[in-house]
Parts: C-alpha cells; sequence; structure tokens
C-alpha cells in the first residue's frame, strides 16, 4: 500500500498509540490539540478501515457511550517496525496480545496516558513529531529540561533502573544539582494487599542490590496513583519499615494520590492534587 495514503496527522496516531499502547479517541483528540472530533474520528476510521489500528467499541443501549478504544493493529506494528527501525522490536513483541487483554489492563493504560494528560501536558514546550525524537528526547517540557517515556522507549534510554523496577512510566528533569528521576505507577483497582507489599519490597530489593547510583542523581521519586484512600493508607503503613533499612546516598521521595484526586484536576472540577509525600530523609 502506498506511504502517501496515511497522512502526517496519521502517522502521528500511530507513534502516539504505540507510545501509550491503548488510547480513547478523545485523549488522542487532546494530543493532536484539534477542536473538531469529527475531523479526528475521521482519521481513525480511515486507519481502522485500512487495517492499521484495531476498534474496541460497545455501546450499551440507554447509557452514556464511552469513547471507542484504538490499539495496533498486526499491520499497524508493521508499519512501525519497517517505518521505525529504532523501535524497539521487544516492545513490539510484547503489542501481539493487545486483542486479548482484559478490560482493567486497557483502562490503567488509559490512566496512564491521563496522569500524563493532567500532570504533564500544559508544560509541553516542543511535541515531538517523529518516533525519532521519542526515542532521543522524549516529550520536552519547560525550558528542554523534562523528559517523560513509556515503557516503549525504556530499551533505548540505558538507565539501569528501568527494566529491573517496571514503572508504567519514566520522567527525568535536569537541574544543576543533578538528575531526578521519578517513576509513575498506576496501581489497580482490585490489587491484592500482598502484591502491594511485594511492589515495595521490590522497589527496596532491586535498590539494595544494584550498583545504580552515581553523582549525577539528584534523587529518585515514585508516584502512586492509587484506586482508593484505603490502598494509600496500606502503603504509608508499609513503606517506615523498607526506609529504615534503606542505606543508599540518594533521596527516596514516594507520593501519593487517588484516582479521583487526579480526575477531579484533569476536568477542572477541583483543586491541585494534594500528594501525600514521604522521605527517605526522615528515616
Amino acid at each position: 500500500m502506498s506511504k502517501k495514503i496515511i497522512t502526517n496527522k496519521q502517522k502521528i496516531i500511530q507513534i502516539l498509540i504505540y507510545t501509550f499502547r491503548f488510547l480513547n479517541s478523545k485523549q488522542i483528540q487532546v494530543f493532536l490539540n484539534h477542536k473538531d472530533h469529527r475531523r479526528i474520528n475521521s482519521w481513525l476510521k480511515d486507519l481502522s478501515d485500512k487495517q492499521y489500528l484495531e476498534r474496541d467499541f460497545k455501546p450499551v443501549y440507554g447509557t452514556l457511550t464511552k469513547p471507542a478504544v484504538y490499539f495496533l493493529s498486526p499491520k499497524g506494528r508493521q508499519y512501525i517496525r519497517t517505518e521505525y527501525p529504532l523501535a524497539s522490536k521487544k516492545y513490539l513483541g510484547r503489542l501481539r496480545d493487545n486483542k486479548e487483554r482484559s478490560k482493567g489492563f486497557r483502562i490503567r493504560w488509559q490512566t496512564i496516558t491521563d496522569c500524563y494528560l493532567t500532570l504533564f501536558e500544559d508544560q509541553v514546550s516542543e511535541f515531538p513529531q517523529t518516533l525519532e525524537e521519542w526515542l532521543t528526547e522524549g516529550i520536552k517540557l519547560k525550558a528542554n529540561q523534562f523528559h517523560f517515556f513509556t515503557p516503549a522507549f525504556y530499551s533505548s534510554l540505558g538507565f539501569i533502573l528501568l527494566p529491573l523496577l517496571k514503572p508504567d512510566a519514566y520522567c527525568y528533569i535536569k537541574r544543576r544539582d543533578g538528575i531526578t528521576h521519578t517513576m509513575l505507577y498506576v496501581l489497580d483497582a482490585y490489587i491484592p494487599r500482598m502484591m502491594l507489599n511485594y511492589s515495595l519490597k521490590n522497589i527496596f530489593t532491586k535498590l539494595d542490590e544494584e550498583n545504580w547510583e552515581d553523582e549525577t542523581i539528584s534523587s529518585l521519586q515514585f508516584y502512586f496513583v492509587c484506586p482508593n484512600n484505603m490502598i494509600i493508607v496500606y502503603l504509608r503503613r508499609l513503606l517506615p519499615s523498607f526506609l529504615e533499612r534503606y542505606y543508599g546516598s540518594n533521596e527516596l521521595i514516594f507520593h501519593f494520590a487517588t484516582r479521583n484526586q487526579m480526575y477531579k484536576q484533569k476536568d477542572g472540577s477541583g483543586e491541585d492534587i494534594d500528594w501525600i509525600t514521604i522521605s527517605s530523609k526522615g528515616y
């Protein structure tokens, strides 16, 4: 099929979906900063008709219908693989099971996107137009100091902690006193307490085992977007025992908030997120 059939906007849409895995039409409209949702839907329908994207849409009679969710089809993955040689083959391989993924898994990825759109989107100074720009710079925010990545790009970054801690998203900011590395985790709605314990234990185990510290690191920050306040209370009870056994020289800072707080800020119906913050300096 001729490459000319795919417009520049449709190329960006495919890169966005490669980056965030599952996106709904409203999120894509925000990314493209386009006022006309009909135009967005026209581009998405065209990509779906040409089998570059797959569409998940299940209207429910008598209720407010949620926007359609899109993910890369086999043809779309092949397009990315062919057009962008720097794309991670390992990550593209994981996308093969997109169609079998659960509703909860798809919602979590859309929540990761909403976290970005809430916390960072209004600070973007330069939006990457090609996959090569994403691979080398991520999304550059104010003063071109802040860079945002999803797992689609971890293999190209070379930061030792990413494959070990496996955050849902990662960003770093360079300042005069060093680099602050930030890991974002979006917790599932029905995550067992045993898994919460394991998640924190895994972070501290990897930090103890690996020789990751260097003079360029200012601090490590961990943001947890939780399904409810009960999860936050439980994590706050667990965290001190881990921090007391941490002997690293780099400061660790943990932040906790609920999805509801995040969405209130996103919708403009609430105040800024009131993160609960705990630092290793207090232990």
